[in-house]
Parts: structure tokens; sequence; C-alpha cells
């Protein structure tokens, strides 16, 4: 997701500078810091052999990213980042958090504490963040949510590449209009596709939809259930459909129509009359 380069050679330019045992050099009253392809501003800085502390109101700029953080501390030797205080990372999407990890030859980190992580219209917020060139991993039961549904989850895969979110173990989800749960939850954002795994079950208003797998087209307001069964229920009872593919239509307000295709089969239960006795 993000890449922090060693910065040699680079240049520190500051209000003052002290030297201190010959083995520190510590500048005040704002420093500016130029590498190739990188700028870092911050109010103070320390500079030993074996690392680069930055301290108050940090700002890295580079081609590939931007980093706010209150402190940042560079290990020289181990070519590993420390960063705490109101950490904001964002290119294309933006990640929130507490405290910083990264590694420089891995070129991959983690945020602790307060997550936040969004993407266009999207949210999501957990407990700790690994993030990597193309991805990112949310965990600490994280909430998705937009302007149109939450999810929650035990963890949550956000892959640039695809934009594909994937929700891990013990997902529920829930809109204005359905709710429902599955133990696996793939959406993909560009092609506007949501899979459902591992006993899924989706309820509206007045009907449900079970299935070994379910995939929801949200372009085409449609909604395929493999080895599926939907239940409706009216006034008079309740209507059981089931069948190898059943196809659902629906529009933003309910449910349009059914459609089974192999195995069809149906029953409809209707509800019991109630009776009573008056003396």
């Amino acid at each position: 997701m993000i890449f922090f380069f060693l910065m040699v050679p680079y240049e520190i330019h500051s209000g003052t500078m002290e030297i201190v045992d010959r083995s520190k050099n510590i500048f005040k009253e704002g420093i500016e810091i130029h590498s190739e392809n990188l700028r870092v501003t911050a109010k103070e800085a320390v500079q030993t052999d074996t690392s680069i502390i930055l301290r108050r109101d940090i700002f890295v700029e580079s081609e590939k990213f931007c980093l706010f953080a209150d402190y940042l501390n560079y290990k020289v030797p181990y070519k590993v980042l420390f960063g705490s205080g109101n950490i904001k990372i964002w290119k294309d999407d933006t990640l929130r958090g507490d405290s910083l990890i990264f590694y420089r030859e891995k070129e991959e980190g983690e945020i602790i504490g307060n997550i936040i992580y969004t993407s266009d219209s999207a949210e999501i917020r957990g407990q700790s963040a690994y993030f990597f060139e193309d991805s990112v991993i949310i965990k600490g039961n994280p909430r998705f949510k937009s302007n149109k549904i939450e999810i929650s989850s035990d963890s949550v895969i956000f892959t640039l590449k695809d934009s594909t979110y994937k929700f891990l173990s013990n997902v529920n989800f829930e809109s204005s209009k359905i709710s429902g749960s599955s133990g696996k939850l793939i959406h993909n954002r560009r092609k506007e596709v949501s899979t459902f795994f591992e006993s899924p079950l989706i309820l509206e208003e007045k009907d449900s939809i079970k299935g070994e797998e379910i995939i929801v087209y949200h372009g085409e307001e449609t909604l395929k259930a493999l080895n599926g069964k939907v239940i409706t229920y009216s006034q008079n009872g309740r209507n059981i459909v089931w069948g190898d593919t059943v196809w659902l239509y629906y529009n933003e307000e309910n449910l349009d129509s059914v459609s089974v295709r192999g195995k069809s089969r149906g029953t409809f239960i209707k509800n019991e009359a109630k009776s009573g006795k008056s003396g």
C-alpha cells in the first residue's frame, strides 16, 4: 500500500541545529528533509548513526503516498519505522490509527488501535490493520458501512487490484430492506457482485432465502441461490419453493418474482384456522 524509502542520501534543513557528543544532531524550529522523490516536514528531529526521530506535525509526501503522524522513529540498521499519534496514510484510499510499524524491506506494516479505513463511499472500522502493497487486512470485529448496507465479521481483506472485499467468519449484514448472515462474503465493488458462502441466509420482511451459495448481481437486481430454497409469507400461509438453482428478481421495494431451474419443487402450507368456544 505504501513505500517508505530509506532516506539516503538526504538533506535536513531547520531553524536551529545542535550537535551533542559528536554523535547526535538535534534540529528544532521546523525541519524539512529532502530525498529523491520524498519530502518530510516536522517541528523537531533527532539524527544519530542508528535512527532518525521526528516529532510533532510530521508530514511525509512521495509519489506513492502521503503520511501524517505525531511521532516517527526510523531504525536505520533494522529498516523498521515506528510511529504513533494520529497516524494517517492516504493515496486513493485512507487508513487511520493510533500507532504504526512498517518494515521497509518487506514493504508491509501494521497499524494498531482505532482503525478507520476509507475507500470511496465505504468505511471500515476495526482494531488492527495489516497493509501490503496491494491489500489491507482489518481485524478486531471490523464493521463495514456504506450508504446502502452495514456488514460485520471477524476480519476483512480488501484487495486494491480487483476492488474486492472478503468478509471472513461470523458475517452479518443489514440494510433498509434486508438482513442476514453467512460464514463468508465476497463483494466485488467493480463488478457489483456479492457472493455469500457457508450456510448463507437472506431475510426480507416477508421472505427468506437459503442456499449452499447465494450470488447477488446488484446492477441487474437479480439473485441466484445454488441448491436454494425460498420461503414467502402471505396472509393465508407459506409458499416454499426449492431446486438446483433458484433465481430471484427484485426491485428497491421488495421481491418481484422467483424462477426455479433444475429439480424444481414447491409446497404451500396454509395457516391453521383459529377456533374457539363462546358460552
